[in-house]
C-alpha cells in the first residue's frame, strides 16, 4: 500500500468517525437554536434525503456515501447549504454540512421512530427545511431502494401487513424490522412510497424544486417525471438498476449538485461510473442517465397524443416487432415481474414514420436537455447479464410499452396486470393511450 493510499484511507476514517459521532447524537429538544439566520436566504440549499432503515443501510452505503459528503464539504460556496436527512438504524436525524466545520451539525433530531417511506414524512421535512432554511430555490436528492412508476403494493404507512413487494420509492423496516432482509417486524417488507403520494407531499411541503435527483434504480421513466412535473423543474435519475454505490458525493456536491446547469449532474455522475481510478467501486456496472425538463412534458404527451393515430398500432392489424425496442430492465421473475422499461424514444420509432419522427424527436430535444450512456450495462439476473445501449437511437427515459404478455402473466406478477396499472397513470390518459392500448392487446402475433 502506497503513501497516497494509506493518507487517502486515514483521512476516510477520520471522516467516518466524526460522522458517526454526530450521527449517534441524541437530543431531548425536537431542533437545534443553531439555525441559520431567518434573514439570510441561501442561494440553493441541496436536501439529500436518505431513506437507509433497509439493506442499503444494513450493507453500510449510506456510511460510505456520507464519508463522501464529508470530503466534498471544502466545494460548498459560503451562500449555499447542503442538509442531511438520515433515517437507518437510529432515529432520524436532519445535520448540515458546513464547509467550516469538520463534523455535522445537528438541525433535528427525532424521538422516536419515523417511518421514511411515507409521504408525510417526506412532506414533514420538507416543510420543516422550507420554513427554517429559506433559500432562493431547492434541490432534493432522493437516496434508497426503488422501481419506478408502478404503484406500491402496500400503502399502509402504518405498516399493516401485505403480501410481498419490492417497492415504488424507499423501504423502511420500522423497529425490529431484518434491514438486511427489506422485512419488517412481522416478516413483510415495510410501505413504499407512490410516486403520485410523493407527487402530493412535495406540493403539501410548499417546497417547489429546482430538480430532483433520483440515486435509486429505475426511477428515470416518463410515467413519473409526468407525476412530478409540478413538484420540479427538472427530473436526473437512470432508467436502468444502478449500483448499490450510486453516484460519488464529492464529485457530486463539486461539479453538480450546486450547479447553475443542472444537466451538470448526469455530466458529473456518468465520468464517475466510467472513470478507470474508479473502477474499484464500479467495476463494468454502466449506466444510463438523464436529465429531463418537466416544463415541456405536457408538450410531449400532446404530440405523441396526436401521432399515435398515425402509428402502425392504429394502421396495421400485425402485431409490431418489439424486439428490437431498446430497454433497461430484464422481464424475469428474479425481478418480480416488472416492466422491460422501454426507451421511449426507440419504442415511438417502432410505431411511427420517419417524418412522425422527426417531429417528435423536436420535442424530444426540448424535454430531454442532456443523456449519457455506457454501450452496455449490467441488468443480471445473472453475472453475465449485460444489456446493451442502442447510443445513436436511445433517449435514456423509459417508457411503459402495453404488452400482451402483461396481462397473459398477471397471476405470477406480484403487481397484477401492469397494463391496467398502467391505465391508472396521468401519462396514460395525457400521451392518448386511452384509445390504442387495447387495440395493440388485441393484434395478432
Amino acid at each position: 500500500m502506497n503513501l497516497h493510499t494509506c493518507n487517502r484511507l486515514a483521512a476516510r476514517l477520520i471522516g467516518l468517525l466524526v460522522l458517526l459521532t454526530s450521527l449517534c447524537a441524541c437530543h431531548d429538544d425536537d431542533t437545534n437554536p443553531s439555525l441559520w439566520p431567518k434573514d439570510k436566504v441561501a442561494r440553493r440549499i441541496v436536501l439529500i434525503y436518505m431513506c437507509a432503515q433497509n439493506s442499503l443501510g444494513a450493507n453500510h452505503y449510506h456510511r460510505s456515501d456520507s464519508i463522501e459528503i464529508m470530503q466534498g464539504r471544502q466545494f460548498i460556496a459560503p451562500n449555499d447549504r447542503l442538509l442531511l436527512y438520515v433515517d437507518d438504524a437510529k432515529y432520524p436525524r436532519l445535520m448540515e454540512i458546513r464547509a467550516s466545520s469538520d463534523r455535522p451539525v445537528l438541525l433535528r433530531q427525532w424521538n422516536q421512530e419515523v417511518n421514511s417511506a411515507d409521504p408525510q414524512t417526506l412532506c414533514d421535512v420538507a416543510s420543516w427545511v422550507r420554513q427554517h432554511c429559506p433559500a432562493e430555490e431547492y434541490g432534493l436528492v432522493l437516496w434508497s431502494h426503488a422501481d419506478g412508476w408502478i404503484p406500491a403494493t402496500n400503502k399502509e404507512y402504518s405498516r399493516s401487513a401485505s403480501t410481498f413487494a419490492p417497492f415504488s420509492f424507499g423501504i423502511d423496516v420500522g423497529t425490529g424490522g431484518s434491514m438486511s432482509g427489506d422485512r419488517d417486524l412481522t416478516g413483510t417488507p415495510g410501505p413504499q412510497m407512490d410516486i403520485t403520494d410523493m407527487a402530493q407531499a412535495l406540493a403539501e411541503s410548499g417546497m417547489h424544486l429546482r430538480y430532483i435527483l433520483f440515486d435509486a434504480c429505475l426511477m428515470q421513466n416518463v410515467e413519473s417525471d409526468y407525476a412530478l412535473r409540478h413538484a420540479t423543474d427538472y427530473v436526473v435519475a437512470s432508467p436502468m438498476a444502478i449500483s448499490a454505490y450510486g453516484g460519488n458525493y464529492t464529485h457530486l456536491i463539486q461539479a453538480g449538485l450546486f450547479s447553475p446547469q443542472v444537466e451538470d449532474i448526469v455530466t458529473t455522475y456518468y465520468a464517475d461510473i466510467i472513470d478507470p481510478a474508479q473502477n474499484r467501486v464500479y467495476g463494468d456496472y454502466g449506466i444510463v442517465i438523464s436529465c429531463v425538463r418537466t416544463a415541456a412534458l405536457d408538450s410531449l404527451a400532446h404530440t405523441i397524443a396526436q401521432l399515435l393515430p398515425n402509428s402502425s398500432i392504429a394502421i396495421e392489424n400485425t402485431m409490431p416487432n418489439f424486439n428490437d425496442v431498446q430497454h433497461y430492465h430484464p422481464y424475469h421473475s428474479h425481478y418480480y415481474y416488472r416492466p422491460k422499461q422501454h426507451d421511449l424514444r426507440s419504442t415511438m420509432q417502432h410505431i411511427l414514420s420517419e417524418k412522425d419522427m422527426q417531429r417528435l424527436d423536436e420535442v424530444l430535444a426540448q424535454a430531454i436537455t442532456c443523456k449519457r450512456a455506457t454501450t452496455r450495462f449490467w441488468a443480471g439476473p445473472s453475472n453475465w447479464s449485460y444489456i446493451n445501449v442502442d447510443t445513436t437511437n436511445y433517449c435514456g427515459v423509459a417508457a411503459f410499452l402495453p404488452q400482451p404478455a402483461y396481462t397473459q402473466n398477471a397471476n405470477a406478477c406480484i403487481f397484477g396486470d401492469l397494463n391496467e396499472q398502467f391505465r391508472q397513470t396521468e401519462w396514460y390518459r395525457a400521451a392518448g393511450w386511452t384509445d390504442y392500448d387495447e387495440r395493440l392487446l388485441r393484434l395478432p402475433l
